[in-house]
């Protein structure tokens, strides 16, 4: 399959889960009352957090490791022993823990929560194994169909008791049940693919689990304050506030839909690309992918980020109800981060083994944004949370920058496509004009929104193909996945 074919269809099938997510996030924001809102968002994120901080890197190993090993079936069976093992040592200190955590982010009715959160990591946990398999495993088309299932069953297992006006504990417990689902079609799936594998390849390798730990560990221990980074924040603002401000921040605190899941899916799947580059010591050519990877980001991202931030007045109260009014500014700080999102950065990393760096970067990152946070919310309350997250956020992607510049030995013009991105900063900038005049005028606000994109998109598309921020490579690129009537816009 083209490795186009791939990217669209891995991130049309992730984009529906993160799609869902959101839809579920306006139906249960204006469901809820702040104070359920918030409990629920708590209790969603210590499932998050301890579903992918203690995972020791395994997930992420099997992109590095399956290709690569000679004994592929016992590489996939052992770590499903593994990760089964994580789930119940995971989700039982959870359970055991429930009093400190309830204690933590100022919110009694979480240790009444316990044997609910006790579940949801349990039958969490497996389920992230199955991306890196089958997509490794080349398995994306059964990938995308089953993801499918998954993110479908799940909206569903929400909406369905809110129609019914179910209180918020059922509705967790109906995300039990279609976890558990999950899980039982996911370690179906993987056994599939581990034995599909019938005899050691010829030209595997042999990895010890000294080579795997030295490898997936730091990657985990990363991992592990990668999520703290992602929440601290968040852990924060709950420490110091009740849930209902909590619901007021996360509303403002979060990615749309879409953005993060295309730079993340193209990452995964360039991924055995960068390793095989290096392997062959073709660092010319890693830095060439990566570039171009780069520039296809920027050209999306930083349109959407402007005009995120530049609308937001009307999206904010349109989507959540005036009742979230005071997320607005909120969400226009956090949107900000999105200029410096145009890749993972520690994508290059991982290719090359360096995993400690990214474990180093990472708990500056978390140490950093800690103290920022506390800082700036007793300098200016719930903004300063925000503003703390994003100064965060770029530190340590230029920290990724100099690591690779020092592992490559090269310089950091040649690192970074710095021309092609500051030309999709400036048109995306000079297209925000006519979003802004249109602010003058008033009527109904999807109505003015949809002018305001409508505006914006043709004033973009037109500077894009004037200005030429793109190569004719990344043009082409891009044109493999446009319906053949519109190809000629690029």
């Amino acid at each position: 399959m083209k490795f186009s074919a791939q990217l669209l269809i891995t991130t049309l099938s992730k984009s529906t889960t993160h799609i869902s997510i959101f839809i579920l996030s306006v139906i249960l924001s204006r469901y809820f009352t702040k104070d359920d809102y918030g409990t629920y968002l708590h209790v969603q994120m210590i499932a998050n957090i301890s579903i992918w901080a203690f995972l020791l890197g395994i997930p992420h190993g099997i992109y590095y490791f399956l290709p690569r090993v000679e004994n592929q079936r016992n590489y996939v069976l052992v770590t499903l022993a593994m990760i089964g093992s994580i789930a119940v040592i995971v989700s039982g200190m959870v359970f055991y823990n429930s009093d400190s955590l309830s204690n933590l982010l100022t919110n009694p009715r979480i240790k009444d929560l316990s044997y609910i959160l006790l579940c949801l990591v349990f039958v969490q946990i497996p389920l992230t194994v199955f991306e890196p398999l089958m997509l490794t495993a080349q398995r994306v088309k059964t990938f995308a169909v089953v993801e499918l299932f998954f993110n479908i069953s799940f909206f569903f297992a929400v909406a369905i008791p809110v129609y019914f006006d179910r209180p918020m504990v059922e509705i967790l417990w109906w995300l039990v049940g279609v976890y558990s689902i999950h899980s039982v079609i996911v370690l179906y799936y993987s056994l599939l693919i581990a034995y599909s594998y019938k005899i050691p390849q010829d030209d595997g390798d042999e990895f010890d689990l000294r080579d795997k730990i030295k490898y997936t560990l730091p990657i985990g221990l990363s991992m592990n304050v990668m999520e703290m980074s992602r929440y601290v924040d968040k852990i924060v603002v709950s420490n110091q506030s009740s849930p209902e401000d909590y619901a007021l921040y996360a509303r403002g605190a979060m990615e749309i839909p879409v953005i993060g899941i295309i730079a993340n899916t193209l990452d995964n799947l360039l991924m055995p690309s960068f390793v095989q580059a290096y392997k062959d010591k073709r660092i010319d050519e890693i830095m060439v992918i990566w570039h171009g990877s780069i520039r296809l980001m920027a050209a999306f991202i930083y349109p959407c980020c402007l005009f995120l931030i530049c609308s937001a007045p009307l999206l904010i109260p349109a989507i959540f109800s005036e009742k979230y009014i005071g997320s607005v500014i909120i969400f226009q700080i956090y949107t900000l981060g999105l200029l410096s999102r145009i890749s993972t950065f520690d994508i290059i990393m991982r290719a090359i083994g360096q995993t400690k760096a990214i474990f180093w970067i990472t708990l500056m990152a978390v140490i950093t944004n800690l103290i920022l946070t506390l800082t700036f919310m007793k300098l200016w309350g719930l903004i300063g949370a925000p503003i703390a997250t994003v100064l965060t956020m770029l530190a340590m992607r230029l920290c990724y920058l100099k690591a690779i510049t020092s592992y490559f030995n090269v310089g950091i013009n040649d690192v970074f496509p710095w021309e092609s991105i500051l030309k999709s900063l400036a048109i995306s900038c000079i297209s925000s004009v006519p979003v802004l005049l249109l602010y003058q005028f008033t009527f109904n606000v999807w109505g003015q929104l949809l002018i305001m994109g409508m505006a914006f998109s043709l004033c973009y598309l037109v500077l894009l193909k004037l200005v030429m921020s793109l190569t004719n490579n990344d043009k082409n690129a891009i044109r493999e996945f446009l319906p053949r009537k519109i190809k000629w816009i690029l």
